[in-house]
């Protein structure tokens, strides 16, 4: 028990009921006086408040409400009537993938009867956390006699093409976790493939038709486990996954709410997207869960306010665990954010940040810190700490990419390639001293007939460097058609790059940063994070 306690830099504070009373770190002490330099005067004794705890209560109350209502109004939380469409569209696809399973038996001559395949959700649909514009994260659990490259990303594919409700259809093959994303009636589906070692799906839920058992034995079955290829692993890992997170929130009201506030200030501020080095939903999913964990009689408000209290001042050379228990899995290397999945064996978050996004992210963290850490005050709104973050007043230039394509399915699939391929070209930037804020926001290129998606990336120069873009532009292309997928994808598609002023930004773009509501300065006397070196250490 030590020895854990030693590992988590929390350990030391009891869990309290209200968390937002905590105050904050003391600040790092100030550094030597050198003979060389002037003595500063003795820092001021900070002015304790002694506030009674019934006004606390009730601001704490004010908040809460006033924070459900602002999630709320802005489309936050979706409509009965949008999670029964959703709850329709995975009934559909259990339907598609159990017809599928039937094919693939018949040409591999096994009795249709005995093959079955079945859908599993995972992220935030099934945590309870999604918003109106989230996608569902669908796993397709089929038989041994189904391969991942032919009869998914082939015969599963046609047949889910010759459905009217499927549209936008595109493949990743070659990524880490491969998937098949497409638009069924409207909803956005990541739909990965796990196959079992067994021909009836029947087989692995021990003759159980309830599709909750189902679930638990499948993702936690040491002998079906133990035999699936390395790819099925990592697809059944996020399902796996949440059903941990489920089990180990004390409440699981306060969590997918928390979880919610958490994603819309994610995504406002700029640092809600897996690919372009920033969040994933696992990994907000895992933080939420932490503070809910440490804090089980929390208000809505309260957990908010500790969960930037908590990651704005974390020590990341400490991994963030949900078991509370120190682990022998090796740290990536170049990790800036660890954080473990809550499974056995235990791994780590794949992660793309680079040293700039972990640094936005610290700042934002840091921000949402200033604006919340004091309860007490009436003048505060939740319209500053959601804020759309202001690319075009915050940066002078910006590394404009545009990439287009004969038809709109050729540039879905070009588009999602490249984008696979966005993390090396962070890192190139980085590598001649230049850091930069990828606005995930696309936009579409005027000046050409073609389908095309334009990017606009903040550019922050480190030093006095030029940036030769012609020849960033041919070093990226070279990763981006450096296999078989790519030189095909690329084939009759372009990447252009440019620099462009911020003045030059399309007005769509322009205008998210035309009105920045007024926050009062004494609420941003924060000290920004600069120390970066030792996170990935």
């Amino acid at each position: 028990m030590a020895s854990a306690r030693a590992t988590d830099p929390l350990a030391s504070r009891d869990p309290p009921t209200l968390p937002l009373y905590l105050p904050p770190p003391p600040p790092p002490p100030l550094p030597s006086p050198s003979p060389h330099h002037r003595l500063l005067p003795a820092p001021m004794a900070p002015i304790l408040l002694h506030l009674h705890p019934a006004f606390l209560a009730q601001m704490d109350s004010r908040r809460t409400t006033s924070l459900l209502q602002f999630l709320k109004d802005e489309g936050g939380i979706p409509s009965p009537e949008a999670d029964k469409k959703r709850e329709q569209v995975i009934r559909k696809l259990n339907k598609i993938v159990m017809d599928w399973a039937k094919v693939v038996a018949y040409e591999q001559r096994v009795p249709p009867m005995r093959a079955t395949a079945t859908v599993l959700t995972y992220g935030s649909y099934t945590l309870g956390a999604h918003g109106p514009e989230s996608d569902i994260d669908a796993l397709c659990v089929g038989p041994c006699i189904a391969t991942l490259q032919y009869h998914f990303f082939i015969v599963l594919r046609q047949i889910l093409e010759d459905r009217p409700e499927v549209s936008e259809l595109q493949t990743v093959e070659s990524a880490k976790v491969p998937l098949m994303r497409f638009r069924f009636s409207g909803i956005s589906v990541d739909f990965t493939y796990a196959q079992l070692p067994v021909i009836d799906a029947s087989e692995a839920s021990l003759f159980c038709n309830q599709y909750v058992v189902t679930r638990a034995i499948i993702t936690s079955n040491p002998h079906l486990l133990q035999k699936l290829d390395s790819r099925s692993w990592r697809s059944l890992s996020g399902v796996r996954v949440n059903e941990q997170i489920v089990q180990l929130v004390p409440n699981a009201q306060k969590f997918q709410i928390l979880l919610r506030c958490i994603k819309l200030w994610a995504k406002r501020r700029g640092i809600h997207c897996h690919l372009l080095g920033f969040f994933a939903g696992i990994h907000l999913a895992i933080l939420a869960a932490y503070v809910c964990q440490r804090y089980p009689y929390g208000t809505i408000n309260g957990l908010f306010t500790i969960f930037f209290d908590i990651f704005a001042h974390w020590n990341w050379q400490i991994p963030v665990s949900l078991h509370g228990q120190p682990t022998n899995c090796r740290r990536p290397d170049g990790s800036f954010m660890p954080i473990l999945l809550p499974c056995t064996p235990p791994e780590f978050c794949t992660s793309n940040m680079t040293k700039g996004t972990f640094k936005k992210i610290r700042e934002e963290l840091m921000r949402g810190y200033a604006l919340t850490k004091e309860p007490w005050r009436h003048d505060f709104e939740w319209v500053w700490l959601f804020a759309p973050f202001p690319y075009a007043t915050k940066y002078e230039e910006f590394l404009r990419i545009a990439l287009c394509a004969p038809t709109s399915e050729e540039l879905r699939d070009w588009a999602g390639w490249v984008k696979s391929r966005f993390r090396n070209l962070i890192l190139k930037l980085e590598s001649i001293g230049v850091e930069c804020d990828p606005d995930s926001t696309e936009e579409v290129d005027h000046t050409v007939f073609e389908p095309s998606i334009v990017c606009h990336w903040g550019l922050i120069y480190k030093t006095s460097t030029h940036i030769d873009i012609s020849s960033l532009g041919e070093d990226f292309m070279k990763d981006v058609i450096n296999d078989v997928y790519g030189k095909v994808k690329g084939t009759h598609s372009k990447l252009t790059m440019s620099i462009v002023r911020s003045s030059q930004l399309p007005k769509s773009l322009y205008s998210h940063s035309v009105y920045t509501p007024y926050i009062p300065q004494y609420m941003l006397g924060y000290q920004t994070p600069t120390d970066y070196s030792g996170a990935a250490g």
